[in-house]
């Protein structure tokens, strides 16, 4: 993990390409306030679908769910699908 200055941001550019695939962090007085991770096309869908509220509502919603009991296991509904 590299450490840069903002105060040098201007040889941001060259750290990313010196050190590709590295983190980065940030820092500005002392103080990390950002940090740059290697990032694909998947990671931004990921990223992109972790933050939506219906995502995060739903992912709520199924551990009420497992936690009320209000599911069933994987054998059970294979016998129910008539799978096993």
């Amino acid at each position: 993990m590299k450490m840069l200055d903002l105060k040098d941001a201007a040889t941001l550019a060259g750290v990313l390409r010196e050190n590709p695939g590295e983190e980065v962090v940030l820092v500005r007085d002392g103080h990390a306030v950002a940090l740059l991770v290697p990032f694909d096309d998947a990671d931004l869908e990921w990223y992109g679908r972790e933050r939506n509220p219906e995502f995060i509502d739903s992912i709520a919603q199924a551990r009420q769910q497992v936690a009320a009991r209000q599911t069933v296991s994987h054998d059970e509904l294979k016998k129910r699908l008539g799978l096993g």
